[in-house]
């Protein structure tokens, strides 16, 4: 723990005048795309096969007693 003190320490002191602060250490630009829906919704299909479903939520038995 001392070392890491230590490092901080000896990082506070080095001059950072006129250096601006970063985002991130590398220049890079974000590849952004466009946001769109690529799939369906098969959440009716899926909880078909479900014993009991209630508002798109399974329901299911209690397994621990209070």
């Amino acid at each position: 723990m001392n070392d890491i003190f230590a490092m901080v320490e000896n990082m506070q002191s080095v001059n950072t005048d006129g250096i601006e602060p970063m985002a991130h250490p590398h220049e890079a630009a974000l590849r952004l795309r466009e946001d769109k829906v690529t799939e369906t919704d098969h959440a009716t299909e899926y909880q078909a096969v479900a014993p009991e479903v209630r508002n798109r939520l399974y329901i299911v038995p209690q397994v621990i007693e209070e």
